[in-house]
Parts: structure tokens; sequence; C-alpha cells
């Protein structure tokens, strides 16, 4: 068990061997919850707004289907060409 300290405003600091233990270096955000009277810290990763989609279980959904897919050989090779024909209406 590690014991530490918690200032007159709040700040608690995480020793260098937790923080190593945890993989987190440096800087970092964490979600903070309270589970059976303890207080549990995660490390979490905050995104822009406009990059979650990426993150939306129907883009993942497609992610697995496209790398099934290249997995089982279904893949088609394009040339610069044939990409700048995809884009023209």
């Amino acid at each position: 068990m590690t014991i530490v300290h918690m200032n007159a405003t709040g700040r608690v600091t995480i020793p260098a061997g937790l923080r190593h233990e945890l993989g987190v270096e440096g800087e970092g955000d964490f979600a903070v919850e309270v589970e059976n009277g303890a207080v549990v810290l995660r490390p979490v990763l905050v995104l822009p707004r406009e990059d979650a989609w990426a993150y939306t279980s129907e883009h993942r959904a497609l992610l697995h289907r496209a790398h099934s897919d290249s997995r089982e050989g279904r893949v088609r090779e394009l040339s610069e060409d044939d990409l700048a024909q995809l884009g023209d209406p």
C-alpha cells in the first residue's frame, strides 16, 4: 500500500512507481469514480469531438468487416488514376 498526501486544494500526487506501473507518463487525464468507498482513477484518452465518429460502433463494425475482407483476400488494387476517377461525379 502506498500512502499519499492531499493538499488543501484537493491535489494528490501519484508516486512515480505507481505511474510507471500504470504506464502513465507526463501529463494525462483520468476518469474518477467512487467504488465501495474508494476513489478509483482510470487513465483515459480525451478526443476532439470531431474525431469521435471513428470510435462509434457503426464505424468499428465497418473496420472489422474491412479487415475480415482483407484477411480473406477480398481486396482490389487501384491505381492513382482509378482513385481519381472514383472522385469524379
